[in-house]
């Protein structure tokens, strides 16, 4: 039995659109309990509404890193996926991943207890550190950047709950969480009230290192106020995205682009981040990987010009 089989029989499908469509797709989602789930199902049922020869169907694969496998191993057609996975799949040989579009970054946002003193990301030398949650690759990514801006934090290796209380009551002095928007995650939020928090970014010369050894990690600037009276700072990203592989045809990739460019309404309603976002244009703005031969179709139709440097080897001009 292969062994989406396998997954298929234990984790939730949900189809999209007519059972009667010419070509049957899996999309690699994420777990049925994440956030994204919803916007996972619009993708699927909009592409399903505007390209009748295609039904969509979402793959619950439980994250990211099985859709990746999954994608190598031809057992996904396309599906979720972020670009240190593409990275990773890279280094261990793999040069198939081909990109349909990206969504929004997944904003890294660090910080640290302003009882600590600590003001920048070299201050954690030796100091309390938390990462990022036990086993997600918000904590690997973290620990790469410590790496290659070679500061040892004493690192706190916990969930996230665990973390929060450590930072509360002084047994830890700063974290890495994620965050939807240019604002503290709701349990920082809360810890902020009692205990107050410092936004930490990082300068030029750590991003200039860091782009040395991670090159497709991404960067987003955080405004000022994030706590009460922190200046603007700079903060590492993720980019959340749709990949397939080369042994799609172009024309099947071209209809999923097309369908999601369609269908961009119903996206938004299930995520609010992507309001007012050209997912096109963004795309073709923060891609480090090329694009599927369908997917420089559909932008060119579009009326986007896809940079050289997005083009893929199977395509010449």
């Amino acid at each position: 039995m292969k062994l989406l089989s396998t997954i298929a029989a234990m984790t939730f499908l949900i189809a999209a659109g007519s059972a009667t469509a010419e070509t049957q797709l899996n999309m690699g989602g994420s777990t049925t309990t994440s956030a994204f789930y919803p916007y996972y199902s619009a993708v699927a049922n909009g592409i399903t509404d505007h390209e009748p020869d295609l039904n969509v169907t979402v793959v619950s694969t439980g994250g990211f890193s099985a859709n990746s496998v999954l994608l190598q191993e031809g057992e996904l057609d396309f599906g979720g996926i972020s670009p240190d996975l593409i990275a990773d799949a890279e280094e261990q040989g793999y040069k198939g991943f081909r990109v349909l579009w990206w969504t929004l970054p997944a904003i890294q946002n660090m910080m640290a207890t302003k009882a600590s003193g600590i003001t920048d990301l070299a201050g954690f030398e030796g100091n309390c550190f938390h990462p990022g949650m036990n086993g997600s690759s918000q904590q690997t990514n973290m620990l790469r950047i410590l790496k290659a801006l070679n500061i040892h934090p004493k690192l706190y290796m916990s969930d996230s709950t665990d973390a929060i209380n450590a930072l509360k009551n002084g047994r830890c002095d700063g974290q890495m969480r994620a965050t939807q928007g240019p604002r503290l995650d709701s349990a920082s939020a809360e810890l902020n009230l009692t205990t107050p928090l410092r936004p930490i970014g990082f300068t030029k010369a750590e991003i200039d290192k860091i782009h040395e050894t991670l090159p497709w990690m991404s960067f987003y600037n955080m405004p000022a106020g994030i706590t009460e009276g922190s200046e603007p700072y700079t903060v590492h990203a993720i980019w959340i995205g749709f990949t397939a592989t080369d042994r799609m045809d172009e024309d099947m990739a071209y209809q999923l682009v097309k369908g999601m460019l369609a269908s961009t309404k119903a996206q938004t309603a299930a995520l609010s981040a992507i309001n007012g976002v050209d997912i096109a244009k963004q795309t073709l703005e923060v891609s480090t990987y090329p694009l599927h031969a369908g997917a420089v179709r559909a932008y060119r139709e579009a009326g986007y010009q896809v940079p050289e440097r997005l083009l893929p080897p199977e395509t010449k001009n």
